[in-house]
């Protein structure tokens, strides 16, 4: 697989550990995702968007996408938590295209069930956004951490804010899905938490290190978070300023440390604020940081002083987790 991944074996947000049956909870007869809608793509109108549950649809680059997105309760006059999961599409050792097989136990119900437990945990309304090309979203996941990408995620985020009342939100973040966190936060102003977990944010490096061609202009450019750090930076100061951590495992080998930690350094030297958190991941690979990453949302929201969350999670190992 790709090495940029979900990092995870089964259900939506990676919560076999803290979800418990979740999966006995769901309707039975529920339809689980299909690995030809992520390596093929599909395409959905805007009629058909309109017809499913929380959906929107945005145009950017001159094509139509349909995000789903999966939110338990009211949003209403709050913000919500917006959480973005890693990639899962890869390709196999012989160079063909396949999906991350935890992917495929997921389904709508689920997701909407982790979607109610976690409100219930970080006491927050929790919303898992369908990236493109996944979880029911329409667009081609191929396209995943591109300008396109990018510029859906940002339109889907004002039409969800506008459809459920929202005043806002806070972000986290894994891995693919954590290059969505910065690209957010250079466009927006109404952010007041933000985790960003195993991401490749020197990307350019990192696509360099993997022989990957990084692309430059039209929708399809890469993103580049350092190319956008001053804009980030200039969230995180003044006088209702996003707070930023980074979580990492310095023994992560799917993204390792020498690609997530050049962004800090590009935030401080921009006159920005950020707090990197080393801290255990879960999996063989120790990139896995996605309970962790709602935690630290939940206690930044609580009001906790970054010398709090940094004692109450740093060394913590991969499957310490609150239960």
């Amino acid at each position: 697989m790709s090495r940029i991944r979900a990092g995870l074996p089964a259900l939506a947000l990676g919560l076999t550990a803290t979800l418990g049956g979740a999966a006995a909870q769901a309707p039975a007869g529920v339809k689980t995702f299909s690995a030809r809608d992520v390596i093929e793509g599909t395409k959905v109108s805007r009629e058909q968007c309109a017809a499913l549950p929380r959906a929107v649809f945005v145009e950017a680059f001159g094509d139509g996408i349909c995000i789903r997105y999966y939110l338990h309760g009211s949003a209403k006059g709050k913000a919500a938590v917006v959480f973005f999961t890693g990639d899962v599409l890869g390709l196999s050792k012989t160079g063909q295209r396949e999906v991350e097989p935890g992917y495929l136990t997921q389904a709508p119900e689920y997701i909407d069930i982790a979607s109610r437990v976690w409100g219930e945990r970080l006491g927050a309304p929790v919303i898992y956004f369908g990236r493109m090309g996944m979880n029911g979203s329409s667009g081609w996941h191929g396209d995943r951490r591109t300008a396109l990408e990018a510029e859906v995620t940002r339109k889907a985020l004002d039409a969800i804010k506008a459809r459920e009342g929202a005043i806002g939100f806070h972000l986290a973040g894994q891995s693919g899905g954590a290059m969505l966190v910065p690209a957010v936060l250079a466009a927006r102003d109404d952010v007041g938490c933000a985790v960003v977990a195993s991401g490749p944010l020197d990307f350019r490096r990192f696509t360099a290190a993997y022989g990957i061609t990084f692309r430059v202009g039209g929708k399809r450019a890469h993103l580049d978070p350092m190319a956008e750090a001053a804009k980030v930076a200039a969230r995180t100061v003044g006088t209702d300023p996003t707070r930023l951590f980074v979580l990492t495992d310095s023994a992560d080998t799917a993204v390792p440390a020498k690609f997530q930690t050049p962004w800090l350094g590009a935030i401080e030297a921009a006159g920005g604020r950020a707090l990197q958190i080393a801290t255990g991941g879960r999996g063989p690979e120790h990139h896995a940081l996605i309970e962790k990453s709602l935690f630290v949302v939940r206690d930044c929201i609580a009001g906790r002083s970054d010398a709090e969350i940094e004692r109450a999670w740093k060394g913590r190992a991969g499957d310490d987790l609150p239960r």
